[in-house]
């Protein structure tokens, strides 16, 4: 191997250790297939199906390192080094159809491939799609507003597709004639989606919002190991104290913000934690706490179990008369985190200050089922979490984005995570970090009337088509190989 590959190999790799997980940047996204299709569409087949992809792997391993499980010895813990290997043979496979055709329509070979593989892992990965390239773009927010039009998909294709046009046109820079026009193509697409994006950033929202407040008052590492080892003993006796204590620092916090003006107050996921039997009871003293405090309440209940009954993670969602208006189980993760799987169906409310739905934590990591929030005409998504720091901040700027696939404003409290709440197009109003502050409290005006955007009607058709294209170059390049 070439000096030269080699340092495209290990820039194509730093690039991508940077384009996704806990130290993205957009630039990065970009970047990193540029150097990769530098290497894998002239160098031999080994260094693309062999080493390239391990590669690949190894680096994502360590960019998402303790993203899915922090014991070595769970499966799991490999996950991103697994999908590394399979962007990695990526490359491989663009090297058939573009070395046999470097007409422009090559380039798409590969991004094409790149969006079929993303959008595939959203509609079979049991996970969600968190880690898609996409996701990178948060802080870019006049690109990530393409979300609001394509979904995810149609990020992905743009940014490997700019690596694509890139080696091709340095690989075909004596037809510069040729070459020209292939550039101005995708150099008017994305000025096209920039613009798009740019203009809606820029149009002004309607002049209504609600003071919101998000709350928690529990650490995952030192409450919630406790509440689980007692659990885990069938304490119930010191589990019931313990979990006193965070219902009562709640009901505490929540006082103060309704006092202070807030209309709408968000507690985290798993507040408060209390055992089955208790339930009942707990819901009871959250109705009146509603009822005399005149607000809005999304409590995450977790109702633990110490029998054979599975445990119950859900929204309870209290109006201002403190009855509940609205029950959500969460459904994302239940095969791994063995609480009651909720049925997908999205619920919303009227209120005076606007519709309101509710999803939890893992439950955003689905786009095509989030997007039931445009078609239920909500106003505000509330979104309670609970995360852990290797997956913070990249975990809520997945939901982020289901704010702008949908116009929604979001409002996510996470528990030893990042706590931000956005306008309908992705705009950060508000943002607390558990690891960064010592009251986990965030406030503010959120905008509470959604915006129009195309992604909920057509729903994942630019991944649809993308794979139904790759098909069809795949077929059509085998047709032209036989003749």
């Amino acid at each position: 191997m070439k000096t030269k590959n080699a340092i495209f190999i290990l820039l194509g790799l730093i690039f991508l250790f940077f384009s996704n997980g806990r130290w993205s940047f957009p630039l990065a996204a970009w970047l990193y297939p540029v150097f990769f299709l530098f290497v894998s569409r002239n160098l031999s087949n080994k260094y693309t199906y062999i080493t390239l992809p391990m590669l690949i792997g190894i680096c994502l391993q360590l960019s998402f390192w303790n993203f899915t499980s922090r014991n070595t010895a769970n499966v799991l813990f490999y996950i991103p080094y697994f999908a590394g290997i399979i962007f990695g043979l990526i490359f491989f496979a663009d090297r058939f159809i573009y070395n046999k055709n470097r007409s422009f329509l090559s380039t798409l070979f590969f991004p094409l491939l790149y969006t079929s593989v993303d959008f595939l892992n959203n509609l079979f990965n049991p996970f969600g799609n968190t880690g898609i390239l996409g996701y990178s773009q948060f802080t870019f927010l006049p690109f990530a507003q393409l979300a609001s039009l394509t979904g995810m998909w149609g990020l992905t294709f743009m940014i490997t597709w700019f690596g694509s046009v890139v080696h091709w046109t340095f690989d075909r820079q004596e037809n510069w004639a040729h070459v020209k026009k292939g550039v101005i193509i995708y150099a008017a697409i994305l000025v096209a989606m920039l613009s798009y994006g740019s203009i809606r950033l820029v149009l002004p929202l309607q002049n209504s919002s609600v003071r919101v407040a998000g709350i928690h008052t529990s650490d995952k590492e030192k409450d919630g190991k406790e509440f689980w080892k007692y659990l885990a003993k069938k304490d119930t006796v010191s589990f019931k104290r313990a979990t006193a204590v965070q219902l009562t620092n709640l009901i505490s916090k929540t006082r103060l913000e309704a006092q202070a003006g807030a209309k709408i107050i968000l507690w985290s996921e798993v507040s408060p934690t209390v055992l089955l039997s208790q339930g009942d009871s707990v819901k009871s003293v959250l109705e009146t706490l509603a009822r005399e405090l005149g607000i809005y309440l999304v409590a995450n209940p977790y109702l633990a179990s110490t029998g054979d009954r599975k445990p119950e993670n859900k929204i309870w969602f209290f109006n201002t008369q403190g009855e509940i208006v609205m029950t959500h189980f969460k459904y994302g993760g239940n095969f791994l985190e063995g609480s009651v799987e909720g049925d997908r169906k999205l619920k919303a409310i009227d209120t005076e200050f606007g519709r309101l739905s509710s999803v939890i934590c893992w439950d955003a990591d689905f786009p095509s089922v989030v997007k039931q929030v445009a078609n239920l005409d909500a106003d505000i998504l509330f979104n309670p979490a609970s995360d852990w720091r290797e997956i913070d901040p990249i975990h809520a700027i997945v939901a982020a984005f289901r704010s702008i696939e949908n116009g929604v404003s979001l409002v996510r409290q996470t528990r030893n995570g990042l706590s931000l709440m956005t306008d309908p197009r992705g705009k950060v109003i508000s943002q607390m970090d558990h690891f960064e502050n010592t009251e986990w409290v965030n406030v503010a005006h959120v905008p509470n009337k959604k915006v129009w955007t195309l992604y909920p009607i057509i729903g994942d058709l630019f991944g649809w088509l993308a794979l139904i294209i790759l098909l069809l170059m795949v077929i059509s390049q085998a047709i032209f190989k036989n003749h």
